[in-house]
C-alpha cells in the first residue's frame, strides 16, 4: 500500500478488487483466491492509515466522503521516507535486524513495543518504550566500557559508579572516556560520536524525568515527534554499536 501510494498519484479510492496492486505483488498458488484476499487486506491497511492520519476521507468538494481519500500533509512526509518507516513495523524491524544483526534482544523487544504503541496512537507509551530501549543500549555501552578499562583503580571506580541509580554521572563519565579515546591519531571512532551519544543521553533523560515520572501537567507528545524519534533511533544504535565494538576489541 505504501509503495502504491508513492508511485500512483491518481490512486484515490477504496477498491473492490486488487487489480491495482498487480505490479507490486507476486501470487503463490491460486491467483483468484489470492486477489480476493489481497483486496480485503489492502482495504484493512487503508483504514489503519486513516486512523494514523496518513490518508483522510474525501477527495475534493464534489467527492467529500469515502470511498474517495486523499493523502494528508503528514502522510506525504511519511511517503517521502523510504527507510525505517514506523508506520510499517514489520518492514522497520526487518531492516533493523539486517543493518544491526545480532543486536540485543531486549532492545529489540522494547523497540517493537514502541512501534506497536505508535501505530495504535498511544504516543506517550511509544516514547517511553523507546526511552527504555535507549537506556538499555546505554547500559550495554557502560558494560563494554567497564570491561575495556585497563587500569584497576579506574575500573573499580567505574564499577562503583554503575551501581548507583543516578544516570547522569554515568553519562558524564562515558562521554569523558570517549573524548579521551578520540584524542588518538587517527581518531578510532567517527567524528560525530560525541554529538550522537549526547543526543541519545538527552533523550534518555527526557524519558526518565519528563515522561517516566508523574508531573504536575500532563505530558504533550505529538505524532510527528514520535515519528522523528523512531526514524532516527537506528542511527543512534548504529553509533553505539560501533563504540561497543571498538571497546570489545581494545583496552583503554
Amino acid at each position: 500500500v505504501l509503495n502504491r501510494l508513492r508511485n500512483e498519484c491518481h490512486w484515490n479510492q477504496f477498491e473492490r478488487t486488487a487489480e491495482g496492486f498487480e505490479r507490486f505483488v507476486e501470487y503463490v498458488g491460486d491467483q483468484h483466491e489470492g486477489r480476493k484476499k489481497l483486496a480485503l487486506l489492502t482495504n484493512e491497511v487503508l483504514w489503519e492509515f486513516i486512523f494514523q492520519r496518513i490518508i483522510s476521507p474525501g477527495l475534493d468538494a464534489s467527492n467529500p466522503d469515502l470511498p474517495f481519500f486523499h493523502i494528508t500533509e503528514y502522510g506525504q512526509k511519511v511517503l517521502d521516507e523510504e527507510e525505517f518507516i514506523p508506520h510499517d513495523p514489520t518492514g522497520y524491524l526487518k531492516r533493523f535486524r539486517e543493518e544491526i544483526p545480532d543486536y540485543d534482544l531486549t532492545v529489540e523487544s522494547y523497540l517493537a513495543e514502541s512501534l506497536n504503541c505508535f501505530i495504535s496512537g498511544n504516543l506517550i507509551s511509544s516514547i517511553v518504550m523507546l526511552g527504555v530501549a535507549s537506556e538499555r543500549t546505554f547500559l550495554l555501552l557502560c558494560e563494554s566500557l567497564c570491561n575495556s578499562i585497563d587500569n584497576k583503580t579506574e575500573k573499580s571506580s567505574f564499577e562503583a559508579l554503575l551501581k548507583i541509580n543516578a544516570i547522569k554521572p554515568k553519562m558524564d563519565r562515558v562521554l569523558d572516556k570517549i573524548q579521551t579515546i578520540q584524542k588518538q591519531k587517527p581518531k578510532p571512532l567517527p567524528d560525530n560520536v560525541n554529538i550522537m551519544l549526547t543526543v541519545v543521553f538527552d533523550f534518555i533523560r527526557l524519558q526518565r524525568n519528563d515522561l517516566g515520572h508523574p508531573q504536575e501537567n500532563p505530558p504533550k507528545i505529538t505524532r510527528e515527534e514520535v515519528f522523528v524519534n523512531l526514524k532516527i533511533f537506528p542511527a543512534y544504535i548504529k553509533m553505539v554499536d560501533q563504540v561497543i565494538d571498538y571497546l570489545n576489541k581494545n583496552k583503554i
